[in-house]
């Protein structure tokens, strides 16, 4: 009987390992970002900056968040795409005076046009899934000469400022932080900016002390 006792001790160790191991996956699988797939029906948001300048690029995220939390403000969006369409119709006038508020307020010395309209769209990724470059509907603010990176996400169905962004590649060093209330980015922090527990680290912690403990009992 005492030979099984090691035996049952190694057993319970992996049973417990792999639930720890389960979990972290259905975790993972519940995270704001899994499974979000733009519908065909979308309406998108993207403001692109005058230029890569570092001041360029800082007057485009105080942009985003003025319009974000302009947008905020309105409460959930309408839960049909014709309606989410007339309310940001209702309200483009709002959009641009408070682009062109931020503008004035630094001082950038260039102009903003907001539009919603079909536009193109470069090859995009959302969430991990690649779209391809098309036209795409969209509100668009566009800063200046539009000539530097931009910052896009969605808007209808709700994925964006209180859901998930995405950065373009280009801007991601140059982005000081999400829009209000976005979970972003993908350096495997949650929305709280928390790391996510290591459980692949905590599983191999564990078998080496398992591994340990055998060898210990030969020697």
């Amino acid at each position: 009987m005492r030979g099984l006792s090691p035996l049952l001790f190694l057993f319970l160790s992996l049973s417990v390992g792999v639930s720890v191991w389960s979990g972290h996956t259905a975790s993972a699988s519940r995270s704001p970002n899994a499974g979000q797939v733009i519908p065909d029906e979308a309406i998108r948001i993207r403001i692109i900056a005058n230029s890569d300048s570092d001041a360029d690029q800082a007057v485009k995220r105080k942009v985003r968040d003025r319009v974000a939390a302009l947008i905020e403000s309105w409460g959930a969006m309408p839960e049909t795409i014709e309606e989410s369409r007339a309310l940001l119709r209702s309200h483009m006038r709002e959009i641009q005076a408070a682009a062109d508020r931020v503008l004035e307020e630094e001082g950038a010395g260039y102009g903003a046009v907001a539009e919603l309209a079909k536009v193109p769209f470069p090859a995009k990724t959302f969430a991990g899934v690649p779209y391809p470059a098309g036209r795409y509907e969209a509100l668009r603010i566009t800063l200046g000469q539009g000539g530097g990176a931009n910052w896009w996400c969605v808007l209808f169905p709700p994925l964006c400022l209180t859901a998930a962004t995405a950065d373009d590649p280009a801007d991601a060093k140059a982005a000081s932080a999400p829009a209000a209330g976005a979970a972003g980015g993908t350096d495997g922090k949650t929305a709280g900016g928390q790391d996510e527990p290591k459980a692949g680290f905590f599983l191999l912690v564990l078998l080496e002390k398992l591994l340990a403990f055998i060898a210990s009992l030969f020697s």
